[in-house]
């Protein structure tokens, strides 16, 4: 479930980036994201910060997925 999840969002290509202070995924040229996680970006390292700020492009499952698990834990 979770990889059909995961391969569904990947469909054309996802942006890994901030939405108010959180880590949040966007669809490509999207204004709002699809998804926030609970992960406040002030919590991360400041080349992570910059990084997010300025979208992180992720075109296949396996990058989101180590990403995601890099910023959530």
């Amino acid at each position: 479930m979770k990889n059909n999840l995961i391969s569904a969002i990947l469909a054309l290509y996802v942006v890994v980036g901030t939405w108010k202070g959180y880590v949040a995924l966007f669809d490509q040229g999207a204004g709002e994201p699809k998804q926030i996680f609970p992960c406040p970006v002030e919590a991360l390292p400041e080349s992570d910060q910059q990084a997010l700020e300025n979208g992180i492009i992720v075109r296949n499952q396996r990058d989101l997925q180590q990403l995601l698990e890099d910023y959530l834990s």
